[in-house]
């Protein structure tokens, strides 16, 4: 471009500058329109109205002979939070068959026993044993959260605690 000197804007700054506010533009219309459409999401699942009470899974586990307090599945599994809830929701709520159950529930107690992970960004770090011969159980379990109590601090209070699946090793 010519002109006055040092008024020159390069083209690449200028096409760089709409590219951005092209994209910011078009997230503030599917953020405010409540729509994905890939690239572009509206982060609708960080703003969205919950019940007064919201029914979670916790775990507890048998380390050695005591079992722990319930606490969140998160630790479960090395892989994102929000992928640990959805495996065990299909394995351990949605499924009925009590082989597959027990399975997954052995294999996950040795993988914790055998080879635990430190936490990464939204991995959990591993559940880890306190007892010298590791976790030898597992429970699933359904709890109410009722936001007007609720504490996140402490995970409590928990309501209407109900087991969906116990496993223990022979």
């Amino acid at each position: 471009m010519t002109g006055r000197r040092g008024s020159s804007v390069h083209p690449l700054a200028l096409l760089t500058g709409a590219v951005l506010a092209g994209l910011t533009a078009t997230q503030f219309v599917h953020t405010v329109r409540d729509r994905n459409r890939w690239p572009i999401c509206s982060n609708n699942m960080f703003n969205r109205p919950l019940p007064q009470r919201v029914e979670q899974l916790r775990v507890r586990l048998k380390d050695g002979t005591r079992w722990t307090e319930p606490r969140s599945v998160y630790g479960l599994l090395p892989l994102e939070f929000f992928r640990v809830v959805d495996i065990c929701d299909a394995v351990l709520v949605d499924n009925e068959d009590p082989e597959v159950r027990d399975r997954f529930c052995r294999r996950v107690v040795e993988r914790l026993n055998t080879r635990p992970w430190r936490g990464f960004d939204e991995i959990s770090a591993s559940e880890r044993a306190d007892d010298p011969r590791g976790f030898t159980g597992l429970e699933l379990l359904v709890v109410t959260v009722d936001l007007a109590d609720y504490c996140r601090a402490t995970d409590s209070p928990l309501h209407d605690i109900d087991v969906l699946h116990r496993w223990e090793a022979p």
